[in-house]
């Protein structure tokens, strides 16, 4: 009986706060299709994290994916904003992640 008070406690948490992994792990493993541009640097087809080098970070996503902006060199913690695709914005963050 604990065991299974235990499963649909774990269900009904994952349920209301959802999965605990990054929203941007969601997509698998494959690079988003397109153009980011981060601080005038442009990358083609893009997976993985990008330095803004600095700590303001302006970027142009004309990918079909989201682009996360981290406060942390590396796409380390939790990020703090994001720019969907076709979007751009520019706001404070060290790095920029893209899946």
């Amino acid at each position: 009986m604990r065991s299974l008070l235990a499963v649909v406690g774990v269900s009904l948490t994952t349920a209301v706060l959802g999965p605990a992994a990054p929203a941007a792990a969601a997509s698998g493993t494959t690079a988003a299709t397109g153009t980011l541009i981060v601080n005038g640097v442009s990358y083609t087809n893009p997976h993985g994290c990008y330095p803004a080098n600095g700590f303001l970070v302006s970027v142009v996503n004309h990918t079909d994916r989201t682009a996360y902006v981290y406060p942390n060199g590396g796409c380390f913690g939790q990020y703090e904003g994001w720019v969907q695709a076709g979007g751009q914005a520019t706001m404070n963050g060290s790095s920029v992640y893209i899946d």
